[in-house]
């Protein structure tokens, strides 16, 4: 009946609405222009149809006349407080987003860990790729089905064959090299921690240790990745032999290991900024060698002499990093728990480990107790209170037990270790281990030295 009663009301508008040119004109010019018919029937259809024309026609444009009517009043009907509240949730979204964007690193959210493999993982693009093995081993084993970590019988003595690198790949190690000399060379907070002279409670005994400078996270693939390739363009095969990871640790590892990421971890532009695993503890002293040798002649010899060499820390500096100075214990955080117990994050774990210990404050178990997660980017979940990331959990660390630095041990713990493991002095399982495992890397230190010209 409602659209009955308004189709009615919009014909009685659009019979009041004067027509541009009269029926009797508009007749006489259709019928001029029209071919040569039979009158009568000529009029009769004309009246027909031109009648159902205008009307439609004036339907038509009097129903959108009256529908862009009725949204400018409901528009100019807004009441003023509803406009104002809209500014006001507006402007209340621009605050929030620019205070999240200001809040300081302790604040920062943790970054989660990647699935067991990215299933888009060859839709991305290669940065640096890198050939870890003969080729035809792999294509031999590719062939066979055999996953295991030695090459079919009498293929191990094909010779290796080099990463044949292009000019844009040239281009991009040289430009990565520049950028981390700069960031040694200035120690860039953004990279170097600053870690003061101090005596601290190690371990029940006072202890002194001089300043020193401590990478903020582990060394990366594509770090490890640049100091290899740059090894190759400086033609030291010998050292790329050497320092290479091994990529078919991961295929020993755990239950039948991890084909997907022997082929990819180390040299997918996906796992760039994640820590470096899978090589040996000579090769980590090689990239240490490598990079002190490299931003010496990068700040020329005026300048060489301020700055010590690049290494691996020694289990004390380790340790006084991690704890602060012995402020925060038995983990590199504040408080006993693996997770954070109150704030924004309350109940979010505070590293990358297995989470399959229960915990005593939300006392509940991870179904992730088997097999344990995945590698964290180098830089994730929460800095330490000296700007550290990843101190426990994610990959065990480097270290050397004496100041000889002929005890090779690791410290903090990896992604494969449980709650009791990833404490700051929890017994090392790796102690004397310098082949390369995938729970393995390292971050790097420099000792302290003050310019003399200062």
């Amino acid at each position: 009946m409602d659209k009955q009663r308004n189709l009615d009301q919009l014909f009685q508008l659009a019979k009041q609405d004067q027509a541009v040119q009269s029926f009797e004109q508009t007749k006489e010019r259709f019928i001029t222009s029209a071919p040569s018919v039979n009158k009568t029937q000529t009029k009769q259809v004309f009246t027909k149809k031109w009648m159902i024309m205008l009307a439609t026609v004036s339907t038509i444009s009097l129903s959108l006349f009256l529908l862009l009517n009725n949204e400018k009043n409901s528009q100019l009907d807004l009441k003023p407080n509803e406009t104002n509240q809209k500014q006001a949730i507006s402007e209340n979204k621009s605050v929030k987003t620019e205070h999240a964007q200001s809040e300081s690193k302790q604040a920062q959210p943790f970054i989660q860990k990647p699935a067991p493999f990215l299933a888009t993982i060859q839709e991305l693009v290669t940065e640096l790729p890198f050939i870890s093995e003969n080729k035809a081993v792999e294509d031999g084993l590719e062939a066979q089905g055999n996953w295991n970590s030695k090459p079919p019988k009498g293929m191990d003595e094909l010779p290796y064959q080099f990463p044949k690198l292009t000019e844009e790949e040239i281009a991009i190690t040289k430009k990565k090299k520049k950028s981390m000399l700069k960031a040694l060379a200035k120690h860039d907070k953004d990279f170097y921690a600053f870690i003061p002279t101090g005596s601290f409670d190690y371990n029940g005994k006072t202890v002194s240790v001089q300043a020193y400078y401590m990478g903020i996270g582990e060394v990366t693939n594509f770090e490890y990745r640049t100091f290899l390739f740059d090894l190759l363009i400086q033609g030291r095969n010998d050292e790329f032999l050497k320092a290479k990871p091994d990529q078919n640790a991961w295929l020993d590892f755990s239950f039948g290991g991890y084909p997907a990421f022997k082929e990819h971890y180390f040299s997918h532009k996906a796992f760039n900024d994640y820590p470096v695993v899978g090589i040996s503890r000579e090769g980590a002293e090689l990239y240490c060698k490598w990079l002190s040798e490299e931003v010496r002649k990068y700040v020329g010899p005026e300048k060489e002499a301020q700055y010590n060499d690049v290494r691996l820390p020694l289990r004390v500096e380790w340790v006084k990093a991690a704890s602060n100075e012995g402020k925060q214990l038995p983990y590199p955080w504040n408080g006993p728990f693996v997770r954070h117990s109150t704030g924004a994050f309350e109940g979010a774990f505070q590293s990358n480990f297995v989470h399959g210990v229960v915990d005593t404050i939300f006392e509940t178990t991870s179904s992730s107790s088997v097999g344990g997660d995945l590698l964290a980017p180098s830089k994730s979940f929460w800095p330490s209170e000296l700007g550290l990331y990843n101190m426990s959990g994610n990959a065990a660390e480097m270290v050397y037990e004496g100041m000889n630095r002929t005890d090779p041990g690791t410290a903090g713990g990896s992604w494969m270790s449980f709650e009791n493991e990833i404490k700051i002095y929890a017994p090392d399982p790796n102690k004397g281990v310098i082949d390369p495992k995938p729970t393995i890397g390292f971050r790097v230190v420099s000792t302290y030295l003050v310019d003399p010209k200062k």
